[in-house]
């Protein structure tokens, strides 16, 4: 008997929480257009510089477009893809939402081409083949450190990196 109620209090209890819900004024504050970076390294000797704009639209849907640089700071890698850096252009599309100091980004569609020589050689020899990343989808979440008017600070909740942004318009 006592398990039973145990039981039913909790199922109760859930069900009676509120769940937490769109957070509509940091929601407000996103609709725009934002200038974003990203400074990552995924692993000793490469770095990835990615820079984009990123237009929130009250539909709470998104388009982003930008370029991404990959450096290598080590001789070695720099011999094996012929050069210091490679560099890519990209562009996407989804639906995002807010919720207290949460961001959630899903991503929809994805395109990503070569915007160097190096680059372009490595796709064509199947090495670095950029439509593999073609209508990618994905779902992104990311903890809000800043939001004005002007900024927005994210830390990615699972892979721990920064995003910086600038309001544009």
């Amino acid at each position: 008997m006592k398990k039973t109620l145990c039981s039913l209090a909790l199922t109760l209890l859930v069900v009676t929480l509120p769940a937490v819900a769109e957070d509509n004024s940091t929601a407000k504050m996103l609709v725009g257009e934002w200038h974003c970076t990203q400074n990552l390294t995924p692993e000793a000797g490469i770095n990835l510089s990615v820079e984009y704009i990123q237009l929130f639209t009250e539909q709470r849907n998104f388009t982003l477009d930008g370029s991404m640089e990959m450096h290598f700071t080590l001789e070695e890698m720099n011999q094996m893809f012929g050069g210091d850096s490679l560099n890519y252009l990209f562009e996407g599309s989804g639906s995002w939402s807010a919720k207290p100091q949460r961001l959630f980004i899903k991503t929809e569609n994805a395109n990503m081409k070569p915007n160097n020589p190096i680059a372009q050689q490595l796709h064509d020899a199947g090495i670095m083949d950029v439509n593999e990343l073609r209508d990618v989808q994905s779902e992104d979440e990311f903890i809000i450190n800043a939001l004005s008017k002007n900024t927005l600070k994210l830390t990615h909740a699972k892979e721990n990196f920064f995003t910086q942004c600038t309001r544009t318009h």
